[in-house]
This record gives structure tokens, C-alpha cells and sequence, in this order.
């Protein structure tokens, strides 16, 4: 099947969706075109076979059974015109107990995600996610942002299907995008790959960076520490990702800073700050225990990282369009807590 193939069955399987549950038992080759050039492989993945959950298509790359150039693919690589792209025989259908074929996430969960569309049309929505909400299934998870966006459809009577186009951890809130057709779910591929799209966040970090504007240039690969398999700076090894602040407020011990992403590397904010001395408050991977005991004093009881503003160009008209998701209650609450 090539790529046009696996276009036709993404646009199929949205006027029926009974098609989800085809399958592909053959291997499959995909010739990557001058549009997916610079696309990570599990993006790739995702775009060109939309039944597949993110979780599977990591799993076969973990396991090596995906291939480019006839070489094993690891998740972070990223394509050039003309590799070729191999994928193994992959049943689709998933068995009646699993997470998606159960009929809910529940009520409560997708009147909730209702409630927090902070902007949409009939191409994209923008959601401003909660904190301790995955945006996927997956590693024991059982249902995601997206899971409740496909059940409010699903009660709109609409066949739109949607499909991530960018990740927040589950511990981070804020602007969350979504496409909702094929041609959105492609165009917001290339506009994220080719940087046009610009991400902003609030973080609340321990101390006062100097200076107050400035660029984190640290490349970052994976480690593994006694506590598990996290992001580190690496030198040597690393993958370019780059961090812009800018210090907002300064309080008696930490600071609001405004951050903007020129990669988008796993936990990349996190550990970039980590790395300068600055740890984000409420961060139990990378941050400071003394520091996040004095920011409870305050209220403080999760990550403090949001997703504030998302621009991006819109795919069918090209006009710059950007949306701000408000902090949440508990986080304006900290900052006036800290202010007194």
C-alpha cells in the first residue's frame, strides 16, 4: 500500500467508520514524499496509517519490526525524501476489552473536556487540557484527551475522527491541539515540522535566572538514573533543543517565566531549567523537594507548567491564528498566595 493508499483509507474510514478495525496483513512499503521530509517516524506513522494507536506504533518501533532503508527505526529518527519506510503485518483490531472499545470514556470526562474547547472550527479545535489528564491511552492509562474529544462527537453525530497534532505531558496543562480532518491532520504536521507553528508556556521556577532574557541551548538524550529512564543534557550524544525565556515576575525565592519552545524535545522545558539551576516547581522528576515543600506552603500541589498560547497557521486559509488557555483557578491562586 503506498502513500496515497493510506490517505484514501484515513479519508474511508471517516465516512465509514466501521473500517477502523481493518487490517493490514501484509508488509506494507511507503516512499517518503518532499511533504513528510523532516517528519519523525512515528509521526510519520500515525499520519499515513490513522487507525493505529500511538501506543502500538511505539511498540513496534521499540521492538525493531518498523524499518527505513532496510535498517531498524528508532522513534526519534527523522525522514528524508525517498527512504523507504517498511512496516510489518499489523492487526488494527484490538479485543473487546480493550480501553477503546469499551463505550465510554465516561459522561463526566467528555462534559469536562466540553467545557475547556477554548477555540474551533471545522478543521482544528484547540483544547486548554487539565492537569492530570494523558492526552492518549496508553501505559496504563486508560483514556485521554482525545478519547473524550471522539465521544463529544460521537454525540454531535459527527464522523470526524481526531487526531493529536503535537503532546503534552500529562502533568502539564494548556493549549492541546487537535485536527479533525485528513488534510488539517497533514498540513499541521509539516507547519510543526518546519517550525511555523510557535508554543509558549508559563513555568514557575525556584530562584531568579540570570538574565532575564535569555537562550538554553542544550542538546538532551535519553538516560537512565536509579529512579528510572529520563531526559539528560548531552554534549555529546544529544539532539539539538533549544529554550527561550523571559523572567516575568521575580518572588522572594522563585520566578514566573514565559518560555518559548524552538524544539520540541521530550521534557525539554523541564530539564533545561533543571540544568541551569532553576527547577520548575511541583516537578518530582527533575525538581527540587526542599523547594517544592516551600511552594505547598503556598497551594501548590502539581507541576507548574502551562501550555499558555498556541500560533499556528490555519491549514485551509493561512491565516495566522492564535489561542491563549487561561491558568486554572489553583495556579492563579499560587501566584497571588506568593505576590502576598
Amino acid at each position: 500500500m503506498d502513500v496515497k493508499m493510506c490517505i484514501s483509507h484515513f479519508e474511508k474510514r471517516e465516512k465509514d467508520p466501521s473500517c477502523v478495525g481493518e487490517n493490514f496483513s501484509t508488509v506494507q512499503h511507503l516512499s517518503v514524499t518532499d511533504a513528510d521530509a523532516g517528519m519523525r517516524i512515528d509521526r510519520f506513522l500515525h499520519a499515513h496509517w490513522p487507525g493505529m494507536p500511538y501506543s502500538l506504533i511505539h511498540r513496534l518501533l521499540r521492538t525493531g519490526q518498523v524499518r527505513v532503508n532496510s535498517g531498524r527505526a528508532r522513534g526519534g529518527v527523522r525522514l528524508a525524501v525517498g527512504d523507504a519506510v517498511r512496516l510489518p503485518p499489523v492487526r488494527l483490531e484490538e479485543p473487546d476489552d480493550h480501553p477503546r472499545n469499551r463505550p465510554f470514556p465516561p459522561d463526566s470526562w467528555v462534559r469536562a473536556v466540553r467545557e475547556r474547547i477554548v477555540w474551533r472550527d471545522e478543521t482544528l479545535l484547540v483544547l486548554n487540557k487539565a492537569e492530570g489528564m494523558a492526552v492518549h491511552s496508553g501505559s496504563g492509562t486508560t483514556w485521554g484527551a482525545v478519547d473524550a474529544v471522539r465521544r463529544l462527537l460521537e454525540w454531535e453525530e459527527s464522523l470526524l475522527r481526531p487526531e493529536l497534532c503535537h503532546r503534552l505531558d500529562k502533568d502539564t496543562s494548556g493549549c492541546l491541539l487537535l485536527a479533525l480532518t485528513p488534510v488539517a491532520v497533514r498540513e499541521m504536521a509539516a507547519a510543526f515540522r518546519t517550525g511555523t507553528v510557535e508554543k509558549e508556556y508559563l513555568a514557575l521556577v525556584r530562584g531568579h535566572p540570570q538574565p532575564d532574557e535569555g537562550l538554553i541551548d542544550l542538546p538532551l538524550t535519553k538516560g537512565v538514573v536509579r529512579s528510572g529512564e529520563r531526559m539528560v543534557v548531552s554534549t555529546d550524544h544529544g539532539l539539538a533543543a533549544r529554550t527561550r525565556y523571559r523572567v516575568m515576575t521575580r518572588f522572594a525565592n522563585a520566578s514566573l517565566v514565559q518560555v518559548f519552545l524552538e524544539s520540541g524535545r521530550t521534557h525539554q522545558i523541564r530539564v533545561h531549567f533543571q540544568a541551569i539551576g532553576h527547577p520548575l516547581a511541583g516537578d518530582h522528576k527533575y525538581g527540587d523537594s526542599a523547594f517544592d515543600l516551600r511552594m505547598r506552603k503556598t497551594g501548590l500541589h502539581r507541576l507548574f507548567l502551562h501550555a499558555r498560547r498556541l500560533s499556528f497557521p490555519h491549514p485551509g486559509t493561512g491565516e495566522r491564528i492564535s489561542v491563549e488557555a487561561p491558568l486554572d483557578d489553583p495556579l492563579q491562586r499560587v501566584l497571588q498566595n506568593l505576590h502576598g
